[in-house]
């Protein structure tokens, strides 16, 4: 909404209304209606496409009355096609200049323009490219082609832009008509049923479009409106200030309460003045608002786990959800201002409250004032609303309110803005809660006063529960602000290693409560695209290849794929700060052949291995330095291994003809370029953050190994087997379709693919893997089909056969307990 101020008076003097000017929005509901109408016209396609027969038999049911029943509707039928041209435009015209609206009579009839030439269009293009099938839908049985009636998708389009049908009985009666004319239009062959919602769905497609680029009003309550709702609901403004404005104008209204719930309501705040002196706070929700809110919500309780949605759709469940968490709320204790009253008017849902009096938000409240006893208030009301099976998910400095009456002996808080709450809640969100309040205080007064004062209010097994929480996807947008801002640095690490150090025992490692995020979408589509790519190779061809494939090839390779879970297990066991037992590690080598499936490549064993020595009770920066050791020990055996094999095999390789002078400049110069940048002290920093902070986590755990040369040993000797075990599957996969390479050649390529996989985030490196091998075997000389069998060969051998066995680990690894 545009800055600026629009003061007024409403039956002056009596009423003050200071607020922006009501401008037009482009509302998120047409974005979802356009997207909607666009799946829609897919789908019909596709019906049209596909269901040839159902389509054609269900127009015909409709049109096979008796002969005396069409001759009897003749009538009726040019009466309403009558009234489809003519009557609905008409009434809808007239309607919109009876209000006084010409601006959108003409976007109205901009639109129906637009539906027209859209039909047109579509009419064009099915017309030339449409199958057989497709145009036969479309044609109705008394004529030679498809028939696209282009006057309903001009009505559609006129409907759609003149508003929301439960915005006016008019645009609704409208709608009825339609559907009803189109319906004895399919029964006597004018249309057929795929054709008439093609044209709906083009005109609703135009009014929406054009609706979003223009924007709208958005039927929101200003003004003279506004003080009519109020009065709708027993209250007789005299004042009314927006709070939520920023245009830096001081109003005696609003303090600095105001302002705090203007930044945490979900609506417009505005404070009020009655006619009896009473200072009372507006929150004006809104229908265009609260469709975007809904999807964020919904959006939320998706990624996750244990947090559901409230089955609040519409704009009047969501204003009557909050009141009713408010005031459950504070029938169990809690200090919460009021809900006075609620009413509705146009498509804004009002609600009023109770002015918490004397009162600042904790955010302005300096540390140093911040005492201990002010923080016990804090838990105190956190705890009524959850004794009460409540719970708010939205608890920051601004949500929390704090009494300035010097007068007071005790301190006083509120807590407001319940529009996330919930009644009857579960644990998990109530432990979300004391996560929030952890970091919070934490952000404020520092870690070691936060966690001390949670555990003289909750005791230890609230405060250890909510520890695994400290994640920023559950904090509130102030206090992921704050906590980054916080002098003290890295507040929710410090604070886990304060709750470490009054209970030894907890378990504090941050739990996975989301289902998914940004990157698992990101990879699913890419690993869609990656399906597509490999359908899209001669199968034949592989089939051809692996059944003159050499078996007992095939079973070694996948001896030499099995091995490389013991070399993994040995690594971890070697350089554990802890003694585990070898069958758990293990298993947890193969469990991550399970998870692979669902994240990139080398992802899923870092993850499983952190996981199992965190539940034994090794500290998080132990068990990340151990976890990153092992990894760097395993690029180091690789790299090490290559020359060591390259000297001792005195073998060039086909792979040694490949870098031709010309690559080998190249090289050179990427070479020069790289260093000649670590000259500007930007990109040295940028390299510094990136290196550095691997190499401190690293380098504690590896100077304490160094001291330890036995397991120094075992650890790089699990990492020669693990490289080993991947570079014999890929020899054997090699030989069983009568492939024979230098083993220095075998070993490179095994490198080079690894390294994409690794680099490229599809699941478990699946595509990159596969190309990076084809690319190489075709390279040195294999034929294509031939390559292309033997990289599947490989990853059927150490990836795909391998996950079976690690789902049992995981199932069986779960039921333990170990992860």
């Amino acid at each position: 909404m545009a800055a600026g101020v629009n003061e007024s008076s409403v039956d002056a003097p009596t009423v003050r209304i200071v607020d922006e000017p009501e401008t037009r929005v482009r509302r998120f509901t047409d974005v979802v209606g356009i997207i909607a109408t666009v799946v829609g016209l897919a789908v019909t396609l596709l019906i049209g496409e596909f269901l040839l027969s159902t389509t054609e038999g269900l127009t015909q049911d409709i049109a096979s009355i008796s002969p005396f029943l069409q001759r009897l509707l003749v009538a009726p039928v040019n009466l309403f096609t009558a009234i489809l041209a003519i009557i609905i435009p008409a009434i809808m015209v007239i309607d919109l200049l009876v209000r006084r609206e010409p601006r959108r009579l003409i976007e109205s009839l901009a639109a129906s323009v637009l539906a027209v030439i859209f039909t047109l269009i579509a009419a064009f293009l099915l017309i030339t490219f449409a199958t057989e099938e497709l145009a036969s839908s479309l044609t109705p049985r008394t004529y030679d082609t498809l028939q696209l009636p282009a006057y309903v998708a001009a009505i559609s389009a006129l409907l759609t832009a003149a508003g929301r049908r439960s915005a006016r009985r008019s645009i609704g009666l409208s709608w009825n008509i339609l559907w009803l004319g189109l319906a004895i239009a399919a029964i006597f062959g004018v249309v057929t049923i795929p054709a008439a919602l093609i044209t709906v769905l083009l005109g609703r497609l135009a009014g929406l479009a054009l609706r979003y680029w223009l924007g709208s009003t958005a039927d929101r309550a200003y003004g003279e409106t506004l003080v009519e709702g109020l009065e709708r609901a027993g209250f007789h403004p005299r004042a009314l200030v927006r709070a939520d404005m920023g245009s830096g104008e001081d109003h005696p209204e609003l303090d600095a309460v105001t302002d705090a719930l203007a930044r945490t309501r979900q609506g417009r705040v505005y404070a009020m003045t009655t006619a009896e002196n009473h200072h009372l706070l507006v929150v004006a929700m809104d229908g265009d608002q609260q469709a975007a809110g809904f999807a964020s919500k919904l959006w939320s309780s998706l990624r996750l786990r244990g947090i559901d949605t409230r089955a609040d759709v519409s704009l009047r469940q969501t204003a009557e959800a909050t009141a009713l968490v408010s005031h459950a709320a504070r029938v169990a204790g809690v200090r919460t201002g009021r809900v006075l009253g609620m009413g509705q008017i146009r498509d804004t849902m009002l609600l009023v409250y109770q002015r918490p009096p004397a009162t600042q938000p904790l955010s302005l409240v300096p540390a140093e004032e911040i005492s201990d006893a002010l923080l016990d208030a804090v838990w105190a009301e956190v705890g009524r609303a959850h004794r009460a099976g409540i719970s708010h998910r939205h608890l920051d400095a601004d949500t929390v309110l704090v009494g300035t009456d010097e007068a007071e002996v005790e301190p006083t808080v509120w807590l407001t803005s319940w529009e996330l709450g919930e009644a009857a809640t579960s644990p998990l969100a109530q432990r979300i809660d004391v996560a929030q309040v952890l970091a919070m205080t934490a952000a404020l007064v520092g870690p070691d006063r936060a966690v001390d004062s949670a555990f003289r209010a909750l005791g230890a097994e609230p405060v250890e529960q909510a520890a695994p929480l400290l994640q920023s996807i559950v904090l509130p947008p102030v206090t992921r602000t704050a906590v980054k801002a916080s002098a003290h640095e890295k507040v929710l690490e410090a604070v886990r290693e304060e709750i470490l150090t009054r209970s030894p025992d907890a378990e504090v490692a941050s739990e996975n409560i989301t289902r998914f995020g940004w990157r698992t979408v990101i990879t699913i589509l890419l690993g869609l695209v990656v399906a597509v790519v490999l359908l899209s190779f001669n199968t034949q061809d592989f089939v051809d290849a692996v059944q003159q494939a050499n078996p007992w090839y095939l079973l070694a390779g996948f001896a030499w794929a099995l091995l490389t879970f013991v070399g993994a297990a040995l690594s971890l066991a070697a350089f554990s700060p802890i003694k585990v037992p070898f069958s758990r590690v293990l298993l947890t080598q193969v469990a991550a052949a399970y998870i692979s499936v669902a994240v990139p490549a080398g992802v899923g064993p870092a993850a499983l291995n952190l996981r199992l020595l965190t539940k034994r009770k090794v500290a998080t920066p132990l068990a990340v330095a151990t976890v990153a050791l092992v990894q760097v020990s395993a690029v180091v055996v690789t790299v090490l291994g290559l020359v060591a094999l390259t000297l001792a095999s005195g073998s060039k390789g086909a792979l040694a003809a490949l870098p031709s002078t010309a690559v080998v400049v190249a090289f050179a110069v990427v070479v020069a370029v790289l260093g000649a940048t670590m000259l500007v002290p930007r990109v040295r920093a940028w390299a510094a953050k990136r290196v550095l902070p691997p190499l401190r986590q690293t380098w504690p755990r590896l100077t304490q190994v160094l001291g330890q040369p036995v397991r120094l040993a075992l650890g790089l000797a699990g990492n020669l087997i693990l490289t080993i075990g991947f570079v014999g599957a890929f020899q054997s996969s090699l030989l069983a379709f009568g492939q024979e390479m230098a083993i220095i050649d075998v070993a490179v390529l095994f490198f080079v693919s690894n390294a994409v996989g690794t680099a490229v985030p599809t699941p478990g490196g699946v595509g990159a893997v596969e190309a990076a091998l084809t690319a190489g075997l075709v390279s040195v000389g294999v034929p294509g089909s031939v390559a292309f069998s033997v990289a599947l060969v490989y990853r059927l051998l150490t990836y795909w056969l391998r996950i079976p066995l690690g789902y049992v680990a995981m199932k069986f690894l779960e039921r333990k307990g170990e992860l």
